[in-house]
């Protein structure tokens, strides 16, 4: 029973993932993936505020995390694989995770917070629009 459930659910992503708006929207957030795995590595080559060796830990460990896995998910929704989605679901929901819980670790000032914050909201308009994209019929 349980195995007949997860075919049914892989089933159901791979037809979703034929439809012609949630093609698009696929490679749209794979872009975005791809832009958002360019900043960690441009901060990883001491591109960023700071040099990176000089940046906190937490910042450092997020830029190498981040790095990879938006990396990862950015050429798995491109090829429109189930991965991809799973690599962007996990990218997504860790930093709401980091970034409500231990926002302190990551931000130190106010404009910080604000931008983390700002960050958060665009990531939730996007898994919003892929959810209402992947449930639509059409």
């Amino acid at each position: 029973m349980e195995n007949q459930n997860l075919l049914n659910i892989k089933q159901y992503l791979e037809d979703a993932l034929n439809r012609p708006w949630l093609k698009i929207y696929l490679k749209i957030l794979s872009i975005i993936f791809t832009y958002s795995a360019a900043i960690h590595f441009a901060n990883l080559a001491g591109f960023g505020e700071k040099p990176w060796s000089e940046m906190p830990l937490t910042w450092r460990i997020g830029d190498i995390t981040y790095a990879i896995l938006d990396t990862l998910a950015a050429i798995g929704l491109w090829q429109k694989k189930i991965l991809g989605i799973a690599l962007m679901s996990i990218a997504i929901l860790s930093q709401f995770t980091i970034y409500t819980i231990f926002i302190d670790y990551f931000a130190f000032t106010i404009p910080q917070k604000q931008t983390i914050h700002i960050l958060l909201l665009e990531e939730g308009i996007l898994l919003l629009i892929f959810i209402v994209l992947l449930i639509a019929k059409k």
